[in-house]
C-alpha cells in the first residue's frame, strides 16, 4: 500500500510550506470569467515543501483506493491547470483512479531556489522528488503523462531508478525530430506573442484565438499562468510567469535523444498526437514494428488535454484498461508451413 497525503479539510491551498526556498507561497490569480472554482476539478490543492528540490510546489491531487495513479507534466510555459478538464472527467468515472498534477520550477505557483533552471536533468529530478514526499511507497500502477516539454520529463523520468515497476507512459505532441525543427521558430512566437493584458479576460480572450480551442479549459488554465505587474503609468497589467525567453538555453537538452528514450522504456508505451506529420523517422519505424500505440487527434490544437478533454480522458483510461496488471495478453499463433514430403516410390509390381 502506498501513504497518501491527508486530504485537506477544503480545497484552499493549505499551509505545508515549510521554507526550504526561503520564500512564501503565491495565490494564482482568480479563474476566467464564470469558470467553476479549482475544487471542482481536484479533491486537493496545496504546496509542498521538497527538501531535494530546494522548494515548494503547488499540487493537485484526486484520490481513490484503488485504481491507477495518473501523474501529469504540464508543456512549457503552461500550468497543471491544464489537465483541469481531464482530471475532473477520470474523476467522475465510476471505476476508480487518482490524478497528481503538479507546477513545475518557474512555472504556475511553484517556487524554488533557482526558478530558471529548466534542463531536463533537474525537472525529472523534481518529478522524482516530489514522489519521494508524497508517498512512502510508489504504488505499481503509475501512468506517467506528459505534454510537449512534460512529454520529455515523464520520458526521462521513466528510465529514474525510483519507478522500479512502472504501468506505462504517455507523450502529449511532442516528437524529437518535429521539436528539434521547431525550435528555430520559437523565438518568433514568442516575439509576437503579447507581452502583458489589461486584464484576465483579455489573455483567455487572446489565447482562444490560437492557442486554446476550448475556451472553458482557458478560463481555467490561462489566469494560472499570469501574475499582476507594477507598470510605470502605476496601472498593474497581467503578464506571463514563465520567462520561456530565459529558458531557451535548455530547449534542444529537452528533445534531443526522445525518441530513443520512448520506444526503450519499460513499460507500455502511448504516443497522442495532433497530426502524422508530427512523426520523426525513428518513431515512424518504431510504429510499424508496433512498439506504440499511436492515437490522433487531427482536429485538435498542440494543446490536445485542453482541446479535446473528453477524448483524450477515455485513451488515458483505455489505456490503463488495455495495460493494467492481470491483463492476459492473446496470443495468436503463427501457422507454420507443412513442408512438402514426397510421396515413397511404389514398390515394384511382381
Amino acid at each position: 500500500m502506498f501513504r497518501k497525503p491527508p486530504r485537506p479539510h477544503s480545497t484552499s491551498q493549505s499551509s505545508l510550506i515549510g521554507g526550504s526556498s526561503g520564500k512564501s507561497s503565491e495565490t494564482l490569480p482568480p479563474c476566467g470569467a464564470e469558470a467553476p472554482s479549482i475544487a471542482t476539478y481536484f479533491d486537493s490543492t496545496h504546496d509542498v515543501t521538497v527538501p531535494a528540490s530546494n522548494g515548494t510546489f503547488r499540487v493537485y491531487q484526486n484520490f481513490a483506493s484503488s485504481g491507477p495513479l495518473f501523474i501529469f507534466h504540464h508543456g512549457a510555459g503552461h500550468t497543471s491547470l491544464s489537465w483541469a478538464l481531464v482530471a475532473r472527467l477520470l474523476k467522475n468515472r465510476s471505476q476508480p483512479c487518482s490524478v497528481l498534477c503538479y507546477d513545475c520550477r518557474g512555472h504556475g505557483a511553484t517556487q524554488t531556489g533557482d526558478d530558471s533552471d529548466l534542463s531536463l536533468t533537474r525537472l525529472s529530478g523534481d518529478l522524482v522528488n516530489i514522489l519521494d514526499v508524497l508517498y512512502e511507497t510508489l504504488p505499481a500502477d503509475i501512468i506517467l503523462v506528459g505534454h510537449s516539454m512534460g512529454g520529455a520529463v515523464v520520458v526521462d523520468a521513466a528510465a529514474s531508478k525510483a519507478f522500479k515497476s512502472l504501468l506505462g507512459v504517455v507523450v502529449i505532441d511532442v516528437v524529437e525530430g518535429t521539436a528539434m525543427e521547431s525550435l528555430a521558430h520559437m523565438q518568433v512566437y514568442l516575439r509576437n506573442r503579447p507581452a502583458s493584458f489589461a486584464s484576465i479576460r483579455e489573455a483567455v480572450d487572446w489565447s482562444t484565438l490560437g492557442t486554446i480551442k476550448n475556451r472553458d479549459s482557458a478560463r481555467i488554465s490561462v489566469p494560472s499562468q499570469l501574475k499582476e505587474a507594477t507598470n510605470k503609468d502605476g496601472d498593474k497589467p497581467w503578464v506571463w510567469r514563465a520567462d520561456l525567453n530565459a529558458s531557451q538555453v535548455h530547449w534542444k537538452g529537452w528533445f534531443q535523444g526522445l525518441s530513443k528514450k520512448f520506444l526503450s522504456a519499460r513499460a507500455a508505451r502511448l504516443l497522442i498526437l495532433a497530426g502524422t506529420d508530427r512523426l520523426d523517422t525513428e518513431l515512424t519505424i518504431g510504429q510499424m514494428q508496433g512498439k506504440y500505440q499511436l492515437v490522433l487527434y487531427p482536429e485538435s490544437g498542440h494543446t490536445i488535454q485542453e482541446d479535446e478533454p473528453e477524448k483524450l480522458a477515455s485513451t488515458l483510461w483505455e489505456f490503463w484498461d488495455r495495460n493494467g496488471p492481470g491483463k492476459i495478453i492473446k496470443r495468436f499463433p503463427i501457422p507454420i508451413p507443412v513442408k512438402s514430403v514426397a510421396a515413397p516410390a511404389s514398390a515394384p509390381e511382381h
